[in-house]
């Protein structure tokens, strides 16, 4: 019962958009039935006819748009979703390169050379360049897909400075500090940490629109799921960002 409330009340503008319309087009046809009855079919009669018909035509059309209207907003909602895995896949690259450089930092029995800097350091790189062609993209589905595409790249790019001063202090034969060790290793942990609030939100916000299918994503609010939700019933990509879909960063170094 409470669905079946909540399913007309999410359509009430339709239904009240129909009625008017039958109330418009039964009133103009009882209006050309009584005066075909009391004078026949005259000029009245037809002029009767013609707005019944005017009444039919107006509101086919706004029907028409509004489903237009409706399919655009979800194409558009379907791309931003697709975008939002694109993103988390960019994130998790990054994660899991970062984790790699975390390993072969902190396990390494061997004296770390400028070739394994060179390479920490490409890894880096690349997933500075990846992150930053993500945010050349201006119409993601929620500012908070930005946000945490900024806030991954500042890590990233922290890092590989990081990686540098690494390399300078072993270029002079120095042992570098232990905070700056902990710090590199420590990227990949925080990097961990955006995936699983990126995660979450992600599944806030497919619920959001999944509960309400034509409101605009950048409209809800509920960022965070209910511990409750069925993360099933989410937006399709979103849902998959929330259900961790295999990737690159879901692989743990053992």
């Amino acid at each position: 019962m409470a669905m079946f409330l909540r399913r007309i009340t999410r359509h009430a503008g339709e239904i009240a958009f129909l009625g008017l319309t039958l109330t418009l087009v039964t009133a103009t046809g009882w209006a050309v039935y009584k005066n075909v009855l009391a004078s026949g079919w005259d000029s009245n009669s037809a002029a009767w006819a013609q707005a019944s018909g005017s009444v039919l035509a107006i509101a086919a059309a706004a029907w028409i748009a509004r489903g237009d209207a409706r399919r655009n907003r979800r194409w558009r909602r379907d791309q931003g979703e697709e975008a939002a895995w694109h993103a988390r896949f960019i994130i998790a690259q990054a994660q899991y390169d970062a984790q790699i450089t975390a390993f072969e930092l902190s396990h390494n029995d061997e004296l770390v050379d400028g070739d394994r800097i060179r390479s920490w350091r490409q890894r880096a790189l690349t997933s500075s360049m990846a992150l930053q062609t993500m945010l050349t993209k201006v119409d993601h589905i929620h500012p908070f897909v930005i946000t945490t595409l900024c806030n991954s790249k500042v890590l990233v790019d922290s890092m590989e400075q990081d990686l540098v001063r690494f390399g300078e202090a072993m270029s002079r034969f120095e042992v570098p500090q232990a905070a700056l060790a902990s710090d590199i290793v420590g990227c990949q942990q925080n990097l961990r940490d955006l995936l699983d609030q990126y995660d979450n939100r992600s599944a806030g916000l497919g619920l959001a629109c999944q509960t309400a299918l034509n409101i605009d994503p950048l409209s809800a609010s509920n960022f965070d799921p209910p511990h409750f939700a069925d993360q099933h019933l989410a937006c399709p990509a979103l849902a998959g960002v929330a259900e961790g879909r295999p990737s690159a960063g879901d692989v743990v170094l053992r």
